[in-house]
């Protein structure tokens, strides 16, 4: 095999492609919710107890919940309650459920944008896929940097995304799959008349 036959793989455009989704992802996020999280009570009461809690990172939480992550919440106690695990964005809450269709939709676009801008040295669908997949190059950055980066201090404790599933689902899972699956689908379509 010539080395005009091999598949090069689009590694810096996947990172450019990745940190775009990740950063428009974000945005799209604070956009839709900063209204509710600046009129949230639980917002409100975290930022009264400690400086630490700005908007933007309430907003990261929300953003890393909808890549099905929770936030990791020490066992602290309000006067009555204790506040535990949760995920903040919910089903049944409204038009927030939409904000799980964000992080997929700019996976699958970033991704097929990848393979479209490779499309020259793809050779089949598998090539694609890899070109596709190369998102998670960035994505995995900004998603294990974005835990230190959105995490608040209560105490002796921090308040942020859980680790494991931010790494596995946010930096690695997410964006493979949904790549790939972008890369693909743009093979597909692209191939569908010859």
């Amino acid at each position: 095999m010539s080395d005009t036959d091999r598949f090069r793989i689009p590694i810096v455009r996947g990172a450019i492609a990745g940190a775009v989704a990740w950063v428009l992802g974000y945005l799209v996020t604070y956009l839709v919710v900063i209204d509710r999280v600046q009129g949230d009570w639980q917002a409100e009461l975290l930022q009264f107890v400690t400086d630490d809690a700005s908007d933007w990172k309430i907003v990261g939480w929300l953003f890393y919940n909808a890549h099905n992550v929770e936030i990791r919440m020490p066992n602290v106690t309000f006067g009555i309650f204790t506040v535990e695990n949760q995920n903040f964005v919910a089903a049944d809450d409204g038009s927030l459920w939409l904000l799980y269709l964000v992080p997929p939709v700019l996976l699958l676009l970033a991704g097929a944008l990848v393979a479209a801008t490779s499309e020259a040295s793809l050779r089949n669908s598998s090539d694609a896929a890899i070109a596709g997949a190369t998102v998670a190059v960035s994505y995995l950055v900004l998603a294990v940097g974005s835990l230190f980066l959105f995490g608040v201090t209560v105490g002796e404790d921090t308040i942020r995304p859980d680790t494991i599933p931010a790494v596995l689902l946010a930096g690695v899972v997410y964006p493979v799959v949904l790549g790939a699956t972008g890369g693909m689908a743009l093979w597909i379509a692209s191939n569908r008349d010859e």
